[in-house]
């Protein structure tokens, strides 16, 4: 299922999800087990907190905040 989440540059994709009621399986909300990578289909984020890795066009919903709008695959 395809999401598209508008930038607000303050939240993580992880509560903007919440918010939608959407659920994403996590563990440590803040970038270190991977839990919650999710494919990236479009779009721009930074991390509050740099991660150790991403797979490449994926990435860390909990610890990740959109800088345009963008579209996750979950």
């Amino acid at each position: 299922m395809l999401i598209s989440i508008e930038s607000d540059n303050n939240s993580t994709l992880l509560l903007q999800l919440e918010v939608k009621g959407i659920s994403v399986f996590t563990e440590c909300r803040s970038g270190y087990c991977w839990a919650c990578s999710t494919r990236l289909v479009k779009g721009v984020v930074s991390y509050q907190s740099k991660p150790l890795s991403v797979k490449d066009g994926h990435v860390l919903v909990c610890c990740a905040i959109a800088h345009t709008d963008v579209t996750l695959e979950v």
